[in-house]
């Protein structure tokens, strides 16, 4: 006898109009037909992944149905013509399957996530794209080669993270140690999320930075995480001493501080975006930035 299919709810509350997509039915659809918890889901367009609907933050991706948005589109511009994406702290690659969509086989992508227990799940959604190019490291990124004590959050795995002395034992690398070990000369654009410890990351990239071999670095700013390492203005210092200048780079941030008033010059990736420097501005206390070369900035005044 043939089982009854019994669509997941990640795939339900898609079709539903955006008011009944909420948190309490989501889940007690999954408990009535306990149903496995690890689903597919669409990231944009018709880019697809699997991730795991217990967790909330993930749940959002479904139930908002506009899953960063501005991360996209400002990483189409820079991917444009191909090249190498960085995801440092990738959780479950929803952001490069997403990438992986649209550019196909002209972007070579690297995953960096230390959370073992994501890796087999992360593979089901990297063999969506076969034709794609993917390096999935299972490792953390700091300022480190070694090894760094790692704290998995089992209810939220982005709020994972490093913390000295606390969780387990997981190897570490450093962006210039990797760059160099597998012979990349330039990456078009590096994202990070690693819950505080960007600044350790960026310190361990310093070599890389210095010679411009990152072209742009999209990263959290969120200060109460970023506190974990050093005050959040040790890190905008970093950038700056290195000649990077920090920008809002997203839609609401630009219009709350007046607009754009640069781009990156032509012939460089990301030619064109809209971005606002962030000195003389309050930086929200949560947001997205990015830092680029401040040679490859032009105003448009």
């Amino acid at each position: 006898m043939s089982r009854t299919f019994i669509p997941t709810a990640a795939s339900v509350f898609e079709r539903l109009p955006r008011v009944l997509r909420r948190h309490r039915l989501f889940t007690a659809w999954m408990s009535l037909t306990n149903e496995d918890p690890i689903q597919l889901v669409r990231i944009r367009d018709s880019f697809y992944g699997y991730a795991d609907m217990r967790d909330g933050f993930l749940r959002l991706v479904v139930i908002d149905g506009d899953f960063e948005r501005d991360f996209f589109a400002l990483a189409d511009a820079f991917l444009a013509e191909g090249g190498v994406f960085l995801d440092i702290g990738a959780n479950y690659g929803l952001l490069s399957c997403g990438l992986a969509g649209r550019h196909a086989n002209k972007v070579r992508f690297h995953l960096f996530e230390p959370n073992a227990a994501l890796i087999d799940v992360m593979r089901r959604s990297l063999a969506l794209y076969p034709t794609v190019e993917f390096t999935l490291n299972c490792t953390a990124v700091s300022d480190r080669v070694g090894f760094v004590a790692f704290l998995v959050n089992k209810h939220q795995t982005g709020a994972s993270h490093i913390e000295d002395g606390v969780g387990e034992k997981v190897p570490s690398v450093t962006i210039d140690h990797y760059l160099h070990q597998v012979g990349i000369g330039q990456v078009e654009l590096l994202k990070m999320d690693i819950e505080g410890y960007e600044l350790s990351a960026m310190r361990g990239a310093q070599g890389s930075l210095a010679k411009r071999t990152i072209q742009a670095l999209y990263f959290e700013y969120f200060a109460k995480y970023l506190v974990r390492v050093a005050p959040p203005g040790e890190l905008l210092k970093y950038l700056d001493d290195l000649e990077y200048e920090v920008c809002f780079c997203r839609k609401y941030d630009l219009r709350s501080s007046g607009g754009a008033s640069h781009s990156i010059r032509s012939g460089f990736p990301g030619h064109g975006i809209p971005l606002r420097p962030v000195k003389g501005h309050c930086i929200p206390a949560m947001t997205d930035l990015l830092a680029v070369p401040k040679e490859n900035l032009e105003s448009l005044g």
